[in-house]
Formats: C-alpha cells, sequence, structure tokens
C-alpha cells in the first residue's frame, strides 16, 4: 500500500471515528436534558397512561315554592361516557353503543372529535340511561373497552306541568354557549339550564363538581380509587310563588277554556294568569295557556313546535294585548287628577254620541246607561262616558297617565328573560293619529299589555299607589344553609293622585262585582273583590279577547290579579269566570288538621 493511500486511509478514519463520538456526545445530552429538565413532562405523561381524573356531577340546587314544596328536585340516574377508547375496537365499541343507546354513530364521532384535546378526560356519551340498558352494557365490559358508566342526579320536575313556564327546563349545553362558558369551569356535555328560572339563576343552582381519582389499567378499566374530592351542591331557591294558587290558576285558566269551546267557542285556546301580592309586588302566581312538560321537553319538541296555540312561549310576559275597557281605571283617573270631572260630575249616555262633528260613537250593544258619575261609569263600564273623557283630556295627558300605571314598558322583572313592553297608543307612536283615536284609546283599542304590566296595574289600585318590581325568587340558599341571594320589594315609584281619588275609583272597581255590575257573578264569593272587566275587539272574523282585573279581599287586598282569555269573548264570558274559580277556592275556609 502506498504513503499516499494510507494517509488517506488514516484521514479518513480519523473523520469517521470523530463522527461517532460526536453522535454519541449528542445522543448522551439529548438523554440527558430528556431526563434532567423534561423529567417532569414525562412524569405526569407516564402518570396520565394510568391515572384518570373523573369528574362527580354536583347536585343542582332545588326550586322550592314559598311553603317549601319542591318544584324542582334531582333523582339518581346513570350516564354513559368514553374513556380512553381502543382505537383497535373504536369502530365495534361506536357501533354498539348507537345501537343500543340510540344514538346516531355520527353524533357519538363528533363527541369524541370535539374532546381530542382533553385526551385524559371521560367523554359524556349519553344522560339519564335506564337501569336496564345499564346491565346490559355491564354484562358486555370485557367487549367494550373504555366505556364507563357513570352515575348523575337527573332533573326532574314533580309537579308535572306545574309552572312549567317559570321553572323552565335543563339540557346539553349547546356550541354557542360552551363557547362563551368553558371559561368557568363547564366541560361541552354539561347539563345546564336553558329556559325559565333554571337559566336565569344557574350561577346559583349549579354547584360545583368534585372530582375521583382512580388508577386504570391499560384497556382504560378501573383499577382502584386513589382519592375523591366530594361536590359542593348547587343552591337552593325559594320563590314567592304559592304552588296552591299556581295550580287553582291552571286548572281554572283550562276550565274555562274548555267550557267556552264545549259551548262553541272554538276559537279560544289560549290565555293567561298573573296574581301578584299588592303589598311587595312578589309573584303568587303566573299561568300560560296551553303549557307543556318540563321533564319530556326534548322528547316533545317536534310537537311543541309544532302546536299553533304555541305552548313554548310565556303568554303572562312575552303575549301583548289590546288592554279593552280595564283601561277604563286610567280613564277614570286621568280625569279625576286632572279635574276634568270631580266625584260627583255626571254624563248622560243615550247609548250613542258625536265628537269631533261627525265621529258618531256607540255604547256596546248600543245600550243606553242614563246619567252616570264615574262610579257608575265604571260599575256599567259605559263607553259613552269614557269617550267623553278621552275628548275632554286629550291623548297626551291620557298617554301620560297610562305611562304612570306601567303600560308601554317593561315592569323590571329580572328572574325571567324576553319580557315585552307592550305600547301605548299616541302620536309619538305613529305620526298618523287622528283626532277621533284619542276616544277609541280611552276604552283601551290601540294599546298593548301583557298579562304581568296588567297585573301590576291591578296591584298599584289595590295599596294606593306603589308601583313595584315584581320578582319570583326570594332567597337562594347554599348547602350549608347561607343565604346567598336575597330579594328585597323596590319600590319604582310612587303616583302621587289625591287620596280622595284613589278611593272614588276604587269604589267604582267594587261596583263593577255587585248587583248591575258587569261582574256582578263576583259579589257571592266568600270575600268581596274589586276589579273591572275588558273586551279587548281583535282582528275582523275573530271573537274578542276577554279580560279580568282586580284584587281581593277589597278591604285589605292580598292578591292583585289579572286574567286574559284570547278569544274569549265579553269579559264577564272568560276573565270572570277564571277569576271567580280562583278566588273562590283560593279564599275558601280550610279545613284545620286534626
Amino acid at each position: 500500500m502506498s504513503e499516499t493511500m494510507s494517509k488517506s486511509l488514516q484521514k479518513r478514519l480519523r473523520v469517521f471515528t470523530f463522527a461517532v463520538v460526536f453522535v454519541a456526545l449528542l445522543l448522551t445530552a439529548r438523554l440527558a436534558w430528556l431526563q434532567i429538565y423534561k423529567y417532569d413532562h414525562y412524569l405526569v405523561q407516564a402518570e396520565n397512561n394510568r391515572l384518570r381524573d373523573l369528574p362527580i356531577t354536583a347536585t343542582r340546587g332545588e326550586i322550592r315554592d314559598r311553603n317549601g314544596i319542591s318544584l324542582a328536585t334531582n333523582r339518581p340516574g346513570f350516564s354513559v361516557s368514553l374513556l380512553d377508547l381502543d382505537r383497535k375496537k373504536a369502530a365495534e365499541v361506536i357501533d354498539y353503543l348507537s345501537q343500543t343507546l340510540g344514538i346516531e354513530k355520527e353524533e357519538i364521532q363528533e363527541k369524541i372529535l370535539k374532546q381530542q384535546y382533553k385526551r385524559f378526560a371521560p367523554i359524556r356519551i349519553a344522560n339519564d340511561v335506564s337501569p336496564e340498558i345499564v346491565a346490559q352494557l355491564e354484562e358486555r365490559a370485557m367487549d367494550l373497552p373504555g366505556v364507563i358508566i357513570e352515575t348523575q342526579p337527573v332533573r326532574e320536575y314533580p309537579l308535572q306541568t306545574l309552572a312549567a313556564h317559570v321553572l323552565g327546563y335543563v339540557g346539553v349545553i349547546r356550541d354557542y354557549q360552551y363557547e362563551a362558558m368553558k371559561a368557568e369551569g363547564y366541560r361541552f356535555t354539561d347539563i345546564i339550564g336553558q329556559a325559565g328560572l333554571e337559566a336565569t339563576y344557574e350561577q346559583y343552582l349549579r354547584g360545583q363538581d368534585g372530582i375521583l381519582r382512580v388508577e386504570t389499567d391499560r384497556f382504560g378499566n378501573r383499577v382502584r380509587v386513589l382519592e375523591r374530592t366530594e361536590p359542593v351542591a348547587g343552591s337552593d331557591l325559594i320563590l314567592t310563588l304559592d304552588a296552591r294558587l299556581q295550580d287553582i290558576a291552571e286548572r281554572a285558566l283550562a276550565q274555562v277554556i274548555a267550557d267556552l269551546r264545549e259551548k262553541g267557542n272554538t276559537q279560544a285556546s289560549r290565555g293567561a294568569v298573573v296574581a301578584l301580592d299588592p303589598n311587595s309586588g312578589g309573584i303568587l302566581a303566573i299561568a300560560s295557556y296551553p303549557a307543556f312538560n318540563p321533564n319530556t321537553f326534548f322528547q316533545d319538541y317536534n310537537e311543541i313546535q309544532a302546536d299553533p296555540d304555541k305552548p313554548e312561549v310565556n303568554k303572562a310576559i312575552q303575549g301583548t294585548y289590546p288592554v279593552g275597557s280595564t283601561f277604563k281605571l286610567v280613564g277614570a283617573m286621568a280625569a279625576l287628577e286632572e279635574g276634568v270631572i270631580t266625584g260627583n260630575s255626571r254624563v248622560t249616555c243615550l247609548g250613542v254620541k258625536s265628537f269631533f262633528g261627525r265621529d258618531r260613537r256607540r255604547c256596546y250593544a248600543g245600550t243606553a246607561h242614563g246619567s252616570l258619575n264615574v262610579v257608575g261609569a265604571l260599575q256599567k263600564s259605559c263607553n259613552i262616558f269614557f269617550y267623553e273623557m278621552g275628548y275632554r283630556l286629550g291623548i297626551e295627558r291620557l298617554a301620560a297617565y297610562a305611562k304612570d300605571f306601567g303600560f308601554g314598558q317593561v315592569t323590571g322583572l329580572t328572574d325571567l328573560r324576553g319580557e315585552v313592553a307592550g305600547v301605548i297608543d299616541s302620536k309619538e307612536r305613529r305620526s298618523n293619529f287622528m283626532p277621533g283615536d284619542v276616544l277609541t284609546a280611552t276604552i283601551g283599542q290601540g294599546h298593548a299589555i301583557t298579562p304581568l304590566q296588567l297585573a301590576n296595574y291591578a296591584a298599584i289600585f289595590a295599596n294606593g299607589g306603589t308601583h313595584y318590581r315584581p320578582y319570583l325568587v326570594d332567597k337562594a340558599v347554599n348547602s350549608q344553609g347561607k343565604v346567598v341571594y336575597e330579594a328585597k320589594p323596590e319600590v319604582l315609584k310612587t303616583l302621587p293622585y289625591d287620596e280622595k281619588n284613589w278611593e272614588i275609583v276604587r269604589t267604582g272597581m267594587e261596583a263593577v262585582t255587585e248587583i248591575g255590575g258587569t261582574g256582578s257573578v263576583l259579589r257571592t264569593l266568600p270575600v268581596k273583590v274589586a276589579g273591572k272587566t275588558g273586551s279587548a275587539q281583535v282582528s275582523p272574523g275573530k271573537i274578542s279577547h276577554s279580560l279580568f282585573v282586580g284584587y281581593a279581599p277589597a278591604e285589605k287586598p292580598e292578591v292583585a290579579l289579572a286574567v286574559i282569555v284570547e278569544n274569549g269573548g265579553l269579559g264577564g264570558d272568560g276573565g270572570v269566570p277564571v277569576a271567580k274559580l280562583i278566588f273562590e277556592e283560593y279564599f275558601a275556609p280550610q279545613e284545620e288538621e286534626a
């Protein structure tokens, strides 16, 4: 071998040796870096391969009425989740779960994809699974690696449809909700309040989930429990609602509508009732007909949506109606306060009268009531008298008093979402307001009001001018018995009207329920009732809405009431019969328990 070749070989050998040593040093350095600097990271990964933190769902707070009657509670249930689904058996497991649970495979796959970023967290596939299906899954546990059964509290409404629109319902968190709530610790499979008080008071009702730390084998099966952090139950809500009165109101409304339909009025199919404590604004009952069952809302969803009577809509706060002759209380008070009349002033009703030259108006049914003061005009609900009041007052003054009583604005109820404001007909509202429109406005046409506003209106007359903010939730009490939220009666304003004018109008309301009044059937009740009937015209071909507002007992009011029966006819056809059934049963002498 030549000297040149020998030197070349030696050179290549040195280069090769250097390369081997360099690579060895790099590997050693990398190993050292992994062992020293990444030790914690890989330790956590190794631990996660055998340790799992399983959530323990907190029990949702209960909802009770003012007397402690349970309106929303919980029962034990089961859920099915996936944890470390074996890729080799994934298709088989998903197919089996789809068939057994009655869930589309695509839905299961979508849930798995959503949680890819949380590899070690269980994926909830189904809630409230029957014990029979749980037993079936347990029997095949060895063939279903990664499938786990968890216990969970299931929401239950023991009184079925009672106060459904108040309570609302719960359901799996929706995508847009999850994006807004995940920072608060919500999981995309959590169940949250979706309507009613369940939604508004989610932060109090929810509670805090616990954690069960377990060791699992390579198939995801639980080997042993290492640690348990107990969940904290949500707070209970105590309402101002009286379940007994709520039940009476719902039954009365349903019965009268059924009676009207039996008599041939097939248009009558919807309505609402609101009862308030006139001394605080606390809501005692709030009924909307027809209703739904919150226990089965999602199972019944398609049927509910297809129902033309819209059972999902809370007509007590979202339905707006012409106020009809119940508005005459505003006209009476405005006329007295503005000095247009006194308590002794009289107007003669001949059944027809002309205003503004050729604007000829009739009293209802062409009735001639003769000479009436304001008390008599309220008792008979005389249109001619109140046309005259509107003519003398003008729309600006009339609208100002309507606003005083809460027309055209929300009541301020914060416990339920979706309250609408209604409208006051006036020149400000529409540019084509004609002089004769004030006459129509004085008897309640052109305005729109919700049943809750109407009940608040009745409460203001009952208490002599105090306008309270209505409320439903009295307090929230946590699992340790501590009050974490408490509502107080809130006075929005006090109407500075002359006390003698309040007395005159209230005397007129009492006369309504006496012989000769439009609500005289109420005179036989156990207590004296003060009120005003109403019949509000709607579109051509439709029967008028039937209304009643009032309070009882008249001497010392405990309940302010508003009733609307859509297309129920005259006030005496729908509104008054509902009020009669409610007051009759609610104020009936109670038998003492033995």
